[in-house]
C-alpha cells in the first residue's frame, strides 16, 4: 500500500504551522508503523492526526481526508472491514469536496473503498465507484496504479459475474501497467499477477493460473513474510487449484496451512478466513470427509454471516456447499432447509 503523506500549507502563524508539523508527523509515523503490520499503533497516530486536522477547521478537510484514508487501509489490515467502509465513505467525501473527482487521492480513495465493498460483498456499490473512476483515470492517469487497481477490480467484478474470459483483458491490462509503473517486483505488481491468475483459474486454465499464483505470493512472501494474511489467502487460491488436478494431498497442506496462518496473523480477518474455510471445506466433500467438511464450511457461512453487508449470491453458495456437507452426513432435513434458504436469497436479488 502506497500510504499518503500529506502535503503541509507554509502561510500559516506560528502556532498554526506547529499543529500541522505535528499532525503531519503523526501521520508519517503512522505510515512507517502500518508497514510494520502494526495497526493498532497506525490506527492511534491516525486518529490522533485526525483529531488535530479537525481542530484546525474545516480548510484543512483535505488533511484530514488523506489522514483518514490512512485509517482505513490500517483498520483493512486488521480485518475490520465494516468499520474501515465508514471511514472511507467519510474520507471520499471530503476528498470530492476538497479537491475533486479528477485529484489522484480522490480517484485512489475510489479504489480502495471499492476493493472493501468487494471484500464485504456489496459488488453494486463496488461498480458504481470503479465505473466512476475508470473514465476519468484513462484520461489524465492511463499508466498510474490507480488504472491497474480499477481495471483490477472490475476484473474481480466479472468473475464474480461468472464472466470468466470478459474478465482475463482488464486482469491483464492492469499487470501490464503495474509491472510499468511499479516494477516488476513489486507488491502492485503481485497484486495483478493474482487478479490474471484468477481469470485463468475460472475458465478452467490451471495450468496459466497456478505459475501467476505462485509468482504473487513469492512477491508478497518477499516483501511482508510468510506468514502475512495475503501469503495466507494466496495459499488457499493455488489449494483449489491443485483440488481441481487432483492433488488432493497437496491441496490439503496448502489449505490447512493456510486456515493456520489466519487464525494466528490475523484473526478478525474474517473475510479471508471465511473464504479460506470454505476452499478448505470443499475439499474435504470432495474427499468425503463430510464431518470435518460440515465444520469447515459451516464456519465459513458464520463468518460471512458477520461480515456481509447483504444477503447476497455468494452466501447462497456458501448455504448450498455446506448443504452437500449435510447429505453427506445424511441430515437430509438440514441440507434442506439449507438449500431452501439459498434459493430463497436468490430470488431476492
Amino acid at each position: 500500500m502506497n500510504w499518503l503523506l500529506i502535503g503541509l500549507l507554509t502561510t500559516l502563524s506560528a502556532a498554526a504551522q506547529e499543529s500541522t508539523e505535528t499532525a503531519q508527523s503523526l501521520n508519517t509515523e503512522g505510515n512507517r508503523v502500518a508497514e510494520s503490520g502494526n495497526y493498532a499503533e497506525a490506527r492511534r497516530l491516525y486518529q490522533e492526526s485526525i483529531r488535530i486536522w479537525r481542530k484546525m477547521g474545516p480548510e484543512f478537510d483535505g488533511h484530514t481526508a488523506g489522514t483518514m484514508l490512512n485509517l482505513a487501509v490500517a483498520l483493512c489490515g486488521d480485518g475490520q472491514r465494516q468499520a474501515a467502509s465508514k471511514v472511507f465513505e467519510e474520507a471520499l467525501g471530503l476528498h470530492r469536496r476538497m479537491l475533486g473527482a479528477r485529484h489522484h487521492h480522490t480517484l485512489a480513495n475510489m479504489n480502495l473503498a471499492a476493493s472493501n465493498y468487494l471484500m464485504l460483498g456489496d459488488p453494486e456499490r463496488a461498480e458504481g465507484l470503479l465505473q466512476e473512476a475508470l473514465p476519468i483515470l484513462r484520461e489524465f492517469y492511463p499508466e498510474d496504479i490507480q488504472t491497474a487497481r480499477t481495471l483490477e477490480g472490475l476484473s474481480n467484478l466479472m468473475v464474480r459475474r461468472g464472466l470468466g474470459r470478459e474478465a482475463l483483458a482488464p486482469a491483464e491490462e492492469a499487470l501490464r501497467i503495474a509491472i510499468h509503473s511499479a516494477g516488476e517486483e513489486s507488491l502492485e505488481a503481485a497484486l495483478a499477477y493474482t487478479s490474471v491468475g484468477e481469470a485463468h483459474r475460472f475458465m478452467g486454465s490451471p495450468e496459466r493460473a497456478l505459475p501467476l499464483f505462485r509468482r504473487a505470493r513469492f512477491l508478497y512472501e518477499k516483501a511482508l513474510g510468510a506468514e502475512h494474511p495475503r501469503v495466507a489467502t494466496l495459499l488457499s487460491q493455488e489449494g483449489l487449484i491443485l483440488m481441481g488436478d487432483g492433488k488432493l494431498s497437496m491441496a490439503e497442506q496448502t489449505m490447512v496451512q493456510a486456515v493456520k496462518t489466519l487464525r494466528k496473523a490475523c484473526p478478525e480477518c474474517v473475510v479471508e478466513l471465511s473464504i479460506a474455510q470454505s476452499n478448505l471445506g470443499l475439499l474435504r466433500l470432495k474427499q468425503r470427509r463430510y464431518r470435518e467438511a460440515d465444520e469447515a464450511l459451516t464456519m465459513a457461512v458464520e463468518l460471512r454471516e458477520k461480515f456481509a453487508v447483504k444477503q447476497g449470491p455468494e452466501l447462497a453458495d456458501a448455504l448450498q456447499t455446506l448443504a452437500l456437507a449435510r447429505r453427506g452426513l445424511r441430515l437430509f432435513d438440514d441440507a434442506a432447509r439449507l438449500n431452501s434458504r439459498a434459493h430463497m436469497i436468490r430470488g431476492y436479488r
